[in-house]
């Protein structure tokens, strides 16, 4: 470093105004620290300090595991409470957020960080040393940045206690790994748990069914009505290079001749999403691709939306190729994916 980078990183990193709360408070199961207000040129950001697993325990790939093995680890990976805050009540006032950014402070340019604390504590900001924070090390704790709806040209006054805190929508995801046949034109049923000692849960599988994607795909781009509206936002020359790129796209994973599983299903536990996949490709260590990938999600939609059950009726796509002739799939309801409506704390 020289003097030139460290004057670059103080212009950059520091406020041109703080305001300090320093609050403790418990969200769920875990505590965050709630450290402040800063406004910058491009806006003003709420600044909330929060556990985290320490660096080397994250999740880390290596080529020679297992679909299943990698998959297991991203599901195992923690996320944190502070960038799912949409609002926060301080005294009479309530501020809204718009998104936001967050990151262990043992992986920021530690001149950030620097700036950060000393410029929050020559505004009086302290840790108290009864705070579950004060003798964090740094690769335990990740600062979130949330982005304030409002501008304002100077900061507001912050009086009063932290009253309430809404999370917006979140997910839970649950590892299941539950063996299932699927047969092409056939029912069956799984039954599970999400956690130990927890209310039984039935998954009722309505209808499994194959999709073409590179043959839905052209019969879209070859749609008239399509063509239509897409013409009007771009030119044919356009349309082609869009169609060219999207079929291309997917030929590359699911080519000629080859579809993907659809599974139309409904659980006894609403708000739930599953996923599954082939035991096959659960259980093979992908191969490495040379040179750039792009990958098409695919989606789908079921017929009804109620079930013959009586649940919300789902569609899920299994998006691994398999010749379109296959009659039957081993497969697994690896995953469950519980969406966490938008929730107000009261504290």
């Amino acid at each position: 470093m020289n003097c030139g980078t460290f004057q670059s990183y103080m212009e950059a990193f520091r406020f041109e105004e703080v305001s300090i709360i320093g609050r403790d408070i418990s969200i769920d199961d875990g505590q965050i620290h709630v450290v402040g207000m800063g406004r910058k040129k491009d806006g003003t950001y709420l600044y909330i300090l929060e556990e985290q697993l320490p660096l080397e325990q994250n999740p880390v790939w290596k080529p020679d595991e297992t679909k299943r093995v990698s998959l297991l680890k991203s599901a195992d990976t923690h996320v944190g409470s502070a960038l799912h805050i949409s609002k926060i009540q301080i005294g009479e006032d309530t501020f809204a957020f718009q998104g936001g950014t967050g990151g262990n402070l043992a992986q920021m340019e530690y001149a950030e960080a620097y700036f950060f604390f000393q410029q929050m504590m020559e505004k009086g900001w302290r840790l108290s040393e009864d705070s579950p924070f004060y003798r964090l090390e740094w690769n335990c704790m990740g600062l979130a940045a949330l982005y304030l709806k409002d501008s304002y040209e100077t900061l507001p006054v912050l009086t009063g206690e932290i009253g309430r805190v809404t999370l917006g929508p979140t997910h839970k995801s649950y590892i299941i790994q539950k063996a299932v046949r699927l047969e092409r034109g056939k029912r069956n049923q799984l039954c599970f748990t999400l956690e130990e000692g927890g209310e039984d849960i039935v998954c009722y599988i309505n209808q499994v069914n194959m999709m073409e994607p590179l043959v839905e795909e052209r019969k879209r781009f070859a749609d008239a009505q399509y063509q239509e509206k897409a013409l009007q936002h771009v030119t044919k020359e356009e349309f082609e290079e869009m169609k060219k790129m999207a079929l291309s796209s997917i030929e590359a994973d699911c080519p000629e001749g080859m579809g993907y599983f659809t599974v139309e299903y409904e659980c006894t536990k609403e708000n739930l999403s599953a996923q599954f996949y082939p035991v096959s490709y659960l259980d093979r260590v992908p191969e490495s691709k040379k040179g750039g990938t792009a990958m098409l999600m695919m989606g789908g939609r079921p017929e009804q939306e109620t079930g013959p059950h009586g649940f919300r009726n789902r569609c899920a796509v299994i998006q691994c190729a398999v010749p379109v002739a296959t009659e039957a799939l081993d497969a697994e309801l690896f995953l469950l994916n519980e969406v966490i409506q938008e929730r107000e704390i009261v504290l």
